[in-house]
């Protein structure tokens, strides 16, 4: 009971004063700003975007918006005309925005099934403020705005810029009032602001008349002053003025806060946050995703690895710890949701950056501070960013011939645009052949919910050792919803002399399918299917397929996707005199990366080692054992090739020499835009 009612003190006191607070249920954030077309509500829970959120104007220059939010910790501003960001001058806490203003704070709690706002901290607990006892009197109220007066006869014109406007150099002017005197206004409500003069659009000064300084984090200082109701009326002060002496009432009152306010980190301990911090010099990654079977961290730190870094699942977050030097970095979170992968942005990242596909990384700098690492935001950006992304693949190989030095064997081109809104998210990939249209596929997506379609491609498993098991239908669809996917392929196409079809569903770890004249076009019933679990924390998935011929043939492959390594075994019987099995392993060891495969059937057999220098370029060597029964389609090769890769673009080079001394060039090529 008496948790409970210092809880309730400590609530109140936070959110009487605030213009944030709950209401049926949802976040209402209210703000008073007059002349604007728009507001809009920018925050960690939309991203900081500078126009997802538009407030409603309930009155004149009274703006408000609505929210439906889960318990956490939240950040927010807002954004004046989309282009103005400006700080809640009464949240219920502050946080250093990393730009010499503040975020609003507050932490959203559930008591008993009701909503309760708490302000983490107050705005002048943030900062050590030095008073100015030699200031003059050149700051005051009149009429209800601030004003600020400077001397400066030399000055030709005078701005001023501060955590009010963003730190705008030419948004506010200064008037001159004569002698070497300039003025100038401000309008602001209750708060704790920072500010310098710009003289003459280049150099910034301090103001040696301002009622304190405060580090502006660049070896200066800013002026500050706080501005505060009283009566009714607005008054400006130090914020670091002494304070009257209290009573024992209020110094029990004081007691009781901070009790709570301590309870409840105590209790916020006993969970992981969301988002980014620092924990014993790990960098701690907490994510929600509670439908997710896996989750990874990819980022700059680990090449975009989509196994390197596992998370650990802790009731429905997922946590990792991953130990980095101070720098600056960005990553994604990796799921896996219905037994497939999906890439998702931290939805708690310090900041964001594009990502080159249409959407965004989370981003953040990791520096040390007095022998402890801080995660602090890249500089955040209010410009839009565009809907559109895009993927070139390119496949080149020449043979050298003493008449046309290079003669040109195959090529092959694949193409994927795609347009992302906070609507919906449309990806179309196809790949030409001439003038004319090869394969195709598009995919819409929205908030878990996705329709799919394809041309001329197997729709199940693409790139895979069995993948000529499946049949190219001419057309196929398919619709995912509550974490199940739904697939339906009809033959469209003049090659199936019979109807072909193919249906199926699959959930996270599981798939089975049925139809008929779809594996290896036989006219015959089938099944296919996959399991996929974990064995010694690897991945490991099992698919199989069935035609139920006399005798009945089938495959069965395995594949573990371990962090270091990857293994890939196959076993099928296409007749019933001929048996086939293909392995293939690869291997990252320190700097090299191994690859090799055999082919059991006919003894053919790959190797390949490569050296990787600082994530980007990489030097190798291949040799390939051909086929003894069909050696001049198939002959002994060895290749060295090299490789320039990044998060946007790869490119790699390789030549080729066989046991008929001939030379081939193949170029294989992405861009990411």
């Amino acid at each position: 009971m008496k948790k409970l009612l210092i809880l309730s003190v400590l609530l109140l006191s936070v959110f009487v004063f605030s213009d944030v607070f709950v209401e049926n249920g949802k976040v209402v954030f209210t703000f008073e700003w007059e002349g604007a077309k728009v507001v809009y509500l920018a925050g960690t829970f939309n991203n900081w975007s500078p126009t997802a959120l538009p407030m409603e104007e309930v009155e004149l220059g009274l703006w408000k918006a609505e929210l439906e939010l889960e318990p956490g910790t939240y950040q927010y501003k807002y954004v004046i005309d989309g282009t103005i960001w400006k700080e809640d001058p009464n949240a219920p806490g502050y946080v250093d925005d990393g730009f010499g203003g503040y975020n609003g704070i507050f932490t959203l709690v559930e008591k008993d099934g009701q909503l309760f706002i708490v302000g983490p901290q107050k705005k002048e607990e943030s900062k050590k403020y030095e008073p100015n006892p030699d200031r003059e009197d050149t700051i005051f109220i009149e009429d209800g705005v601030v004003v600020l007066r400077y001397y400066n006869p030399e000055a030709e014109f005078l701005t001023i810029a501060g955590s009010f406007n963003n730190w705008n150099a030419e948004e506010i002017e200064m008037y001159p009032l004569g002698d070497g005197w300039w003025e100038g206004v401000l309008e602001l409500g209750p708060g704790v602001y920072e500010y310098k003069f710009v003289v003459n659009g280049e150099e910034w000064v301090t103001d040696p008349n301002a009622f304190a300084f405060v580090d502006d984090g660049f070896g200066g200082k800013n002026g500050v002053f706080e501005v505060y109701e009283e009566n009714g009326e607005l008054k400006v002060k130090s914020p670091i003025e002494e304070t009257a002496q209290i009573t024992e009432e209020e110094t029990f009152e004081v007691a009781q806060q901070e009790t709570a306010e301590a309870e409840l980190e105590e209790a916020e301990k006993s969970e992981p946050k969301e988002g980014l911090s620092v924990e014993d010099s790990f960098v701690v990654f907490t994510v929600r995703k509670p439908e997710a079977s896996e989750a990874y961290v990819a980022g700059s730190f680990n090449n975009w690895s989509t196994t390197a870094n596992p998370m650990e699942r802790e009731g429905d977050l997922w946590v990792a710890r991953i130990k980095l030097n101070p720098g600056t970095y960005q990553y994604k979170y990796v799921f896996t949701i219905v037994g497939s992968q999906v890439w998702q942005e931290d939805p708690n990242a310090p900041s964001y950056v594009p990502d080159g596909f249409g959407g965004k990384n989370g981003a953040f700098m990791l520096s040390e501070e007095d022998g402890k690492l801080v995660i602090k935001p890249l500089e955040q950006s209010s410009e839009s960013e565009t809907p559109f992304f895009g993927k070139y693949t390119i496949d080149l190989t020449y043979k050298y011939a003493t008449d046309t030095f290079l003669k040109s064997l195959e090529n092959s081109h694949e193409l994927t645009l795609g347009v992302k809104t906070d609507f919906l998210k449309v990806t179309l990939n196809f790949k030409p052949e001439g003038s004319f249209l090869d394969s195709a596929n598009i995919k819409v997506e929205k908030e878990g919910f996705e329709v799919f379609g394809h041309y001329n491609v197997a729709s199940l498993v693409e790139g895979k050792p069995y993948e000529k098991w499946f049949a190219e239908t001419g057309f196929g669809l398919g619709i995912s919803f509550l974490s199940y996917k739904f697939t339906a392929d009809i033959a469209f196409d003049t090659n199936a002399e019979k109807e072909r079809f193919l249906i199926g569903v699959s959930g996270e770890s599981f798939g089975t399918y049925f139809g008929t004249n779809y594996l290896l076009g036989i006219e015959k019933i089938d099944l296919a299917g996959f399991l996929s679990f974990d064995l010694l924390g690897a991945k490991t998935t099992v698919w199989t397929g069935l035609i139920f011929a006399k005798p009945v043939l089938y495959f069965v492959n395995l594949e573990v996707d371990s962090d270091n390594f990857d293994v890939n075994y196959l076993y099928y019987e296409k007749t019933s005199s001929e048996d086939k099995g293909f392995l293939k392993a690869s291997i990252d060891l320190f700097n090299l990366e191994l690859y090799g495969d055999y082919n059991f059937n006919n003894k053919t057999y790959t190797v390949s080692a490569g050296y990787v220098f600082d994530d980007t370029y990489v030097l190798g060597l291949a040799y390939r054992y051909g086929d003894c029964d069909n050696f001049e389609n198939d002959p002994d090769k060895i290749t060295v090739f090299g490789e320039l890769r990044n998060e946007f673009a790869s490119a790699k080079l390789g030549v080729t020499y066989d046991a008929y001394k001939n030379i081939y060039l193949d170029f294989q090529g992405e861009v990411n835009f």
